[in-house]
């Protein structure tokens, strides 16, 4: 049974006295890291979502971590490497470290899910791509950046069916509240999320 780390496991060194993971920039201030960290990842997603070559082409694991690699690469030396400890955020528990190899596949089934639909109605995508992003999150494989990770790897889904997700017109709050509503296993407001923000593409 598969039940152990991921050989590229990490568990990042933080600068002393902070909550700042040690950077390729150097930097210890935390807005100001967050602020590089906003200003890298918006040229990098825009580049990702102009040419497709720069991603492999199915929506797996190394999918997921060549995303995270492609957005972190200028800040962190373990950009697309997943963490070896455990986390937790706002009370939920994410996927025990040593159980991401374990949950690999079901996880990453969800999005085989998505790809299986035939011209799918709206609803019905948009409840099979918030199954998608909720068990990505309960994932959270990396030890930064899994929000916009995540929210890339589910756009991408939504275009192989020529739709797009509006992810400008959700709130930090609404994030929170539909991840700790998945962590309880109702499913209901997320889908409802991502049927608002979701939209076809003009042909």
């Amino acid at each position: 049974m598969v039940n152990d780390l991921f050989t590229d496991s990490v568990e990042p060194d933080f600068y002393e006295n902070t909550s700042v993971f040690v950077n390729l920039k150097n930097e210890t201030n935390p807005q100001k890291l967050k602020e590089l960290e906003a200003g890298f990842t918006a040229v990098y997603e825009y580049l990702l979502f102009e040419d497709s070559s720069l991603l492999p082409c199915e929506f797996n694991l190394t999918k997921l971590k060549s995303i995270h690699s492609f957005l972190f690469k200028e800040l962190y030396s373990w950009a697309g490497k997943t963490r070896s400890y455990d986390m937790s955020k706002n009370g939920d528990e994410f996927t025990p470290a040593k159980d991401l190899p374990k949950h690999e596949a079901v996880v990453f089934s969800r999005a085989e899910n998505v790809l299986s639909l035939v011209k799918p109605e709206k609803i019905i995508l948009a409840e099979k791509l918030a199954r998608c992003l909720g068990i990505l999150n309960m994932y959270h494989p990396f030890p930064e950046g899994n929000g916009r990770t995540q929210r890339i790897f589910i756009s991408l889904l939504a275009r192989t069916h020529d739709y797009l997700l509006d992810w400008d017109a959700v709130q930090a709050w609404e994030n929170m509240e539909t991840s700790k509503r998945v962590h309880e296993g109702n499913y209901e407001p997320l889908t409802n999320l991502m049927l608002r923000i979701l939209y076809q593409t003009e042909t």
